[in-house]
């Protein structure tokens, strides 16, 4: 068995979005060009809070809006590390394939861990897409993968950033919680994702794709022009 081969959360989240993409990624390591977005904000942010919510484990502390939803931080700091660092691993033997994605944090209602992800935002209301929820309930069906009791709940931690009339930055912070989180139908996405990972043949393009209608129009001018 070969456990050098993974495949990580953003990987199934690509299959989810566009299986034609996720095989250039997987196969020729050709990536999608990167979208202008309010990521770098978020790379900036992620370590501060990281670090506000683990100085709080340091001193057995559980921080005031956290405690306000009755909920705990996850306390094995160790195994935490390691799910930040390697990110949370399943050896998918069928498969031969380590699935794995690396979690912001651990929140704990009643024995039963839950996924919690940071965003930070300038706009002014927080927007939930699918692929945020996909996001939750791909670290949540991981952790059931590793035997843990995971709540069929997830919680985003929301920075919102706004500059006022004098230059002066003003942060709201608030937790949004995601019911219902569907950590059952990973199984039949992953043999979905598997049949297109192993296979030689292109998947077609996807038409809802805005990088694929971008290849179809560039074979089509280039046919016009007989290129090809």
């Amino acid at each position: 068995m070969n456990k050098n081969n993974k495949i990580s959360r953003s990987q199934i989240e690509l299959f989810i979005d566009c299986p034609r993409c996720f095989w250039l990624d997987v196969k020729f390591k050709i990536k999608r060009p990167k979208k202008i977005s309010g990521g770098y904000i978020g790379s900036k942010y992620d370590p501060l809070l990281k670090n506000y919510f683990d100085k709080h484990r340091e001193i057995n502390k559980t921080p005031k809006e956290i405690e306000n939803h009755n909920l705990s931080l996850f306390s094995d700091f160790e195994t935490l590390k390691i799910w930040r660092g390697r990110g949370i691993e399943y050896f998918h033997e069928k498969h031969n394939i380590t699935y794995y994605g690396k979690i912001d944090d651990i929140l704990v209602k009643d024995e039963y861990l839950i996924p919690f992800d940071f965003k930070t935002t300038t706009s002014k209301n927080f927007q939930i897409y699918e692929d945020y929820k996909r996001q939750l309930e791909i670290y949540g069906y991981l952790l059931k993968k590793n035997n843990y009791p995971v709540l069929d709940m997830g919680i985003f931690y929301v920075v919102k950033i706004d500059i006022n009339e004098n230059f002066e930055k003003i942060e709201e912070r608030k937790i949004v919680k995601i019911e219902n989180l569907n950590y059952e139908t990973y199984d039949e996405v992953l043999e979905n994702l598997i049949e297109i990972y192993n296979s030689e043949k292109e998947p077609d393009p996807n038409p809802n794709c805005e990088f694929c209608k971008r290849d179809i129009e560039i074979i089509s001018l280039n046919k016009k022009l007989k290129l090809i």
